[in-house]
């Protein structure tokens, strides 16, 4: 029962507003070390922001950190930066390194601190936590398990406000164009509150996960997922302001043409169809984590024409395969239409095609990619059957037989999030109920069969 309460605490510090939500699982650290007093830094800026989290941090504790941190001791948040791991220190009163705390340390009778670092994805550290007076110095491994859960817990609310604030500059950039494109803007703002909202409320399912730790897994993998539709729309809103730019000057210059502005108008309609389109897909993919998480089908299921679906999946990527020379083979009937989920398959070939972009060729080669899908019938009920390939560098055989492990990576050592071929996994099995199967080796690309039954009512 204590578990379950625990684990309540932390999900309802995730989805609380991000000061509150800190501050909340730094007091619930603070209770699982039983320390008396909890000192929270910001590497950003390495400033305490324990004051407007209203933790209860004697000012002169803050003051007395500040005068050691200037006089570049050995200090345990120092040491934590420098190492990249907790640091224990015993005895405060008598030690020389902190000879600025011997006096605060007397008065408020702390004896112990425990500095504790918050790290990101990819080992960065975000921030550091001091606890004074730690009563236990060998900790239970209940407490360690806490400990790992709750600092990944901080990070996962850290970066959030990190991604607020980087989404907070591009508004503003945004609502400094011209007045016919801010109104286009301002509709893919919406959109991109919409699938924030859809995110917090996907967070409220996961209250059925075994561990905290299998949410953080989930959560990261979220976010990976999330990189290529925002940064697609990102790259094109980039592309409108350089557009407004070039023809203001030309405007001022009173070297504007009618043709210029034929022009102007014509590639302001691709950029804002390409943001739309894929501020569009990150909300769909919103909606596919929400039916993982759930197990079970909704009423997102409807009826598409599979050629034509395809064709848009390409076109929401063409700022990723701008840049490359690969060829696209897509062999769909035209007529095929089926009730399916849409977002899923959109999501298992972005996965895909993603990956034999980044992996399966160099950045000199022009490789070729096949998509092909045909309808089948059984004594089961219709099916439908995708094969992806591709000619690139194929791979070993014990690396397939560990292509669907969360975070599996080609490049070893790597700091990126994997292949994602796992989220693949789930949502064929899970979600569409099929199978999916990997065929590769060495120098002869990769054959991927994916195979699902058709739903026969789209709602």
């Amino acid at each position: 029962m204590a578990t379950d309460i625990f684990k309540s605490q932390v999900l309802d510090a995730l989805l609380s507003k991000s000061s509150s939500g800190v501050s909340s699982l730094v007091i619930l650290l603070q209770e699982t070390l039983e320390a008396q007093y909890t000192v929270l830094w910001r590497t950003e800026q390495y400033v305490s922001v324990s004051v407007e989290l209203a933790l209860t941090t004697p000012p002169t504790l803050i003051d007395a950190i500040l005068a050691l941190n200037d006089t570049q001791a050995k200090s345990a948040p120092h040491c934590v930066l420098k190492h990249r791991r907790s640091e224990l220190t015993t005895q405060i009163s008598g030690h020389a390194d902190w000879a600025q705390l011997h006096s605060c340390a007397a008065d408020l009778a702390i004896e112990n601190c425990l500095a504790l670092p918050i790290t990101d994805n990819v080992e960065s550290i975000l921030g550091v936590v001091t606890l004074f007076n730690v009563a236990h110095t060998e900790l239970t491994e209940q407490q360690q398990k806490r400990i790992e859960i709750l600092c990944s817990a901080i990070s996962q609310v850290l970066q959030q406000v990190a991604s607020e604030r980087h989404l907070k500059s591009l508004q503003d950039a945004h609502n400094a164009r011209a007045a016919e494109q801010r109104v286009e803007l301002n509709e893919s703002n919406l959109l991109l509150k919409k699938a924030i909202n859809q995110r917090n409320r996907i967070q409220e399912q996961l209250v059925e996960m075994e561990s905290m730790a299998a949410l953080t897994t989930m959560l990261s993998s979220l976010t990976h997922e999330m990189n290529t539709p925002l940064g697609a729309a990102i790259t094109a809103t980039s592309h409108l302001q350089e557009l407004s730019a070039q023809s203001e000057a030309k405007f001022e210059n009173s070297n504007l043409k009618k043709s210029d502005l034929k022009k102007l108008y014509q590639d302001t309609t691709d950029a804002l169809a390409i943001v739309q389109r894929n501020v569009l897909r990150a909300d769909q993919l919103m909606r596919n984590f929400e039916q993982l998480v759930k197990d079970q089908h909704h009423h997102t299921s409807r009826e598409i024409n599979l050629c034509h679906y395809m064709t848009e999946v390409l076109l929401s990527l063409k700022p990723k395969l701008k840049t490359t020379q690969h060829r696209f083979c897509l062999d769909v009937p035209s007529d095929l239409t089926l009730v399916c989920h849409p977002g899923a398959i959109g999501q298992v070939l972005t996965h895909l095609i993603l990956n034999s972009i980044e992996h399966a060729f160099t950045h000199e080669q022009s490789g070729k990619i096949s998509i092909q899908a045909y309808k089948t019938h059984v004594d089961s009920g219709a099916s439908l059957t995708i094969i992806y390939s591709d000619n690139g560098q194929g791979m070993e055989p014990e690396r397939v037989a560990n292509l669907y492990k969360p975070f599996f990576s080609l490049v070893n050592g790597s700091s990126e999030n994997g292949l994602g071929m796992h989220i693949c996994y789930n949502i064929v099995v899970k979600l569409l109920k099929g199978t999916i199967d990997c065929h590769s080796s060495t120098n002869n690309g990769v054959h991927f069969e994916i195979n699902f039954p058709l739903n026969t009512n789209p709602h």
